[in-house]
């Protein structure tokens, strides 16, 4: 398979009307409309989700602007770019497959683009391909669609490596995940009957433990019900319930710009009450209800991306070749990342000491950690004229093992850092 690392404006005004047949102007417009739809109730997530999801907002622009001009404009905002060299790497790997693995890879980007998907995880597997041509491997199977086993295995020389990646989401850490969060609170949207005009309502769900496994949605959706309905609060083990109310003009005249288009991260801004919590506002006639999930739990960021790490060793590698996991950290800047390949933050450190630190993952050759892209914008002389050009720039750092039972790999250049030997 070839996959591009590079493509122009030419390439994407072959490729962008390809992509919407491909997948069918009626349901990417949909699905982009859901996915919107989803994202634009969320106080709480309208702050990272340009970094979560720009390619889905990007996807929105471009069909946009398609559907009445035909045209593309230059992509000069980075979930622009990002839409249109996604939708490119999409058809070129559509016309190297089979007629039904197209079909299988085109149900994967229409399930990641809807509500419950991110097109992230796709397109880190892109760029990973992309990375790996780019250092003269060639890629002898592919995950694109669905297949079991590594996202890659590679060959180049007498060398063959297995590659998995992961896109890792700021809220790994969170004490309530996202989709938890979202199927709770549009249950309640959906089932809540107004009962106190004049009256701005707040429901505060605070929960103790880890939801999936105490906190049933239904449970506490039902709980969130009948507190509102007698205007009382409830509390279990698991979670607590509190009812506030304050008159609704005092909170209008506090937040009287009620149609600005930063109304909902500024209100809620103002009203959160910690960090990782999530704020849904819902309308009933003339009373404003604010429905707050608040984790209680501390932040297990570090924990899960150690979970995350065994579970993905274990089950996909075969252990026969040389492995690479490369973990994405969405919503990484990467200004944040020190351009001295020497100044590698201590959480890549700790997660690669504590990655190579089990016999059960010697096959592990190396970890590669990323962070997100930055666009830019500038000129270079083309022909007789200066042309616009866009790049994007991101960082990736990456650790040899000294224990992998193959020996050292160099499966980028320049060569990876080498950890010491570690001490028990």
């Amino acid at each position: 398979m070839d996959i591009p690392t590079k493509f122009t404006r030419s390439d994407a005004e072959r490729s962008w009307p390809e992509f919407v047949a491909w997948i069918g102007f009626s349901t990417l417009s949909k699905a982009l409309k859901r996915k919107h739809s989803s994202l634009e109730e969320w106080a709480s997530f309208r702050e990272i989700a340009p970094k979560l999801f720009s390619i889905e907002i990007g996807l929105a622009k471009v069909l946009q602007r398609w559907r009445t001009t035909r045209k593309l404009s230059f992509p000069k905002e980075k979930s622009t770019y990002d839409a249109l060299a996604f939708a490119g790497l999409c058809t070129r790997i559509k016309s190297q497959l089979s007629k039904q693995q197209a079909e299988i890879f085109r149900r994967r980007v229409i399930s990641d683009i809807l509500p419950n998907g991110r097109l992230c995880h796709l397109d880190h597997e892109f760029r990973i391909a992309q990375n790996l041509f780019d250092h003269g491997w060639t890629i002898k199977h592919f995950g694109f669609c669905g297949e079991p086993g590594p996202d890659f295995i590679a060959q180049r020389g007498a060398n063959e490596i297995e590659v998995e990646g992961k896109c890792l989401s700021p809220e790994i850490g969170l004490g309530i995940s996202y989709e938890y969060s979202t199927r709770l609170l549009s249950r309640i949207n959906r089932d809540l009957r107004g009962k106190y005009p004049g009256q701005f309502t707040t429901i505060k769900i605070e929960i103790f433990r880890d939801e999936e496994q105490n906190n049933k949605i239904d449970t506490v959706r039902q709980s969130a019900i009948d507190s509102y309905a007698s205007a009382t609060g409830c509390s279990s083990d698991t979670f607590r319930i509190v009812i506030e109310f304050s008159p609704l003009r005092d909170f209008l005249s506090r937040f009287p710009t009620v149609e600005g288009q930063n109304w909902l991260h500024d209100t809620f801004a103002e009203l959160r009450t910690r960090e990782g919590d999530y704020g849904y506002f819902m309308r009933r006639a003339n009373e404003v209800i604010f429905c707050n999930i608040i984790p209680m739990r501390p932040s297990k960021q570090l924990k899960n991306v150690l979970k995350l790490i065994s579970k993905t060793c274990g089950r996909q590698f075969s252990g026969t070749r040389p492995s690479v996991l490369w973990l994405h950290l969405q919503g990484l800047d990467p200004k944040q990342v020190d351009n001295n390949v020497n100044g590698t933050p201590d959480l890549f450190r700790r997660l690669a000491q504590h990655t190579f630190r089990s016999d059960s993952r010697n096959h592990l050759t190396a970890i590669t950690f990323s962070s997100d892209t930055d666009i830019d914008v500038g000129r270079l002389p083309f022909g007789n004229k200066d042309a616009r050009v866009v790049s994007s720039i991101g960082k990736v750092r990456g650790f040899d093992n000294p224990r992998c039972r193959f020996g050292q790999i160099p499966v980028f250049a320049p060569r990876f850092h080498t950890l010491l030997p570690l001490s028990d």
